[in-house]
């Protein structure tokens, strides 16, 4: 039975590709696919869920089922139309999505070499003004804001003002990694799917059929992306990242339990970059994140979720927090080095042993295969 075969009520099997042909997905999928078939379907939604998780994915395949539908059921895409291939390819004049460093209509504004770390105000004053005119070809005008949790707070409650009065020719697609780090009134006019990474084993299986990996190294990449498809191709495809996310979740082990010289040192050295590669420190900060995000769900007893670290989930919050205000501050424009040392200062200080190399392969994560690519 193909994917396009397959009926709203036909599942397909855990880890396998579903009727919009991603790995997972499956539950926001068929919930997307019966609004679609009702004509009840939301004029926003909010995608959360971990970087690599498969966010931008969903959105584009909800996006290439409203605008290039299958002949035999509109609630699956024609991966094949021409229409449904310029949203991969992000040429679709129809389908915009606003990123860091995107355009905006301010001629004097160039986003792509001022080193903008958030979405600002202008480039959603020009969404406001795009969404008002008519799609060119497509039934609807669909705007992927990836990702909203790097609105600016201006940009942000800009972006509450469409979404209270949407036009009616357009669909607004926000993804975002931390959803509470949104305006509860954004949540709120929102429809909101949480997506989860897949079960390692899946995941490893996955990788082998669609990248051609062997046994074991898909299943060492499936543990380095923590059952996220999409961050696991992307590491396949450029292994230097792989690397970088294990150097970058090492030294947050020796950061947990660290002293304070070891964490200054580390706070000078990211502080004197963070004018230069400001990327770079942002990208390690973002790693820090989730190391203590996966730390703190298993602190919490959360079932299926791994980490190396022996904490509770009190000092795995205070530590996300910590890191949380840190790029927060950074964002502002606080000085660097001043935000860095108060992350230090507050991350909990952990005995030693309390960090492992890394959790057993052979054990499964027991998390719903939700979401994958």
């Amino acid at each position: 039975m193909t994917t396009q075969q397959r009926g709203l009520d036909d599942p397909p099997p855990p880890g396998s590709r579903n009727a919009w042909g991603l790995r997972g997905h499956d539950s926001a999928v068929e919930a997307l696919r019966r609004a679609i078939r009702s004509g009840h379907l939301a004029h926003a939604f909010l995608l959360g869920g971990p970087p690599g998780v498969g966010k931008t994915a969903l959105a584009r395949r909800l996006a290439a089922t409203l605008t290039a539908p299958s002949a035999d059921d509109e609630t699956v895409p024609d991966l094949e139309a021409r229409a449904a291939k310029q949203i991969e390819a992000g040429t679709n004049p129809d389908i915009e999505r606003i990123t860091i460093g995107g355009m905006c209509d301010e001629t004097s504004h160039d986003h792509a070499t001022d080193r903008s770390t958030r979405i600002r105000i202008c480039q959603v004053r020009r969404l406001e003004r795009v969404a008002s005119l008519a799609p060119f070809a497509a039934p609807r005008r669909v705007f992927i804001i990836d990702t909203a949790d790097d609105l600016q707070n201006e940009a942000a409650h800009a972006l509450l003002k469409t979404l209270e009065e949407p036009p009616g020719g357009a669909m607004l697609i926000l993804v975002a990694a931390d959803v509470d780090a949104l305006l509860p009134t954004i949540r709120s006019r929102c429809q909101e799917f949480t997506l989860r990474p897949m079960p390692h084993t899946l995941l490893a299986t996955a990788l082998q059929e669609d990248a051609g990996l062997p046994s074991e190294e898909a299943a060492t990449l499936a543990h380095l992306a923590h059952g996220r498809y999409g961050l696991a191709m992307r590491m396949h495809a450029d292994p230097t990242m792989a690397v970088l996310r294990e150097s970058a979740e090492a030294e947050a082990g020796r950061l947990a339990t660290g002293s304070r010289n070891e964490r200054f040192d580390v706070a000078d050295r990211m502080g004197n970059g963070w004018y230069r590669e400001r990327e770079s420190v942002l990208a390690t900060i973002d790693l820090w994140r989730e190391w203590w995000r996966s730390a703190l769900l298993a602190g919490a007893g959360v079932e299926g979720v791994r980490s190396n670290i022996d904490c509770n989930a009190e000092d795995a919050l205070r530590a996300l927090r910590a890191v949380q205000t840190a790029r927060e501050h950074l964002l502002a424009n606080t000085s660097a080095q001043l935000a860095l040392e108060v992350m230090m200062l507050d991350l909990p200080m952990l005995p030693p042993g309390s960090v492992v190399s890394r959790p057993d392969l052979e054990t499964e994560e027991r998390v719903p295969a939700t979401v994958g690519e």
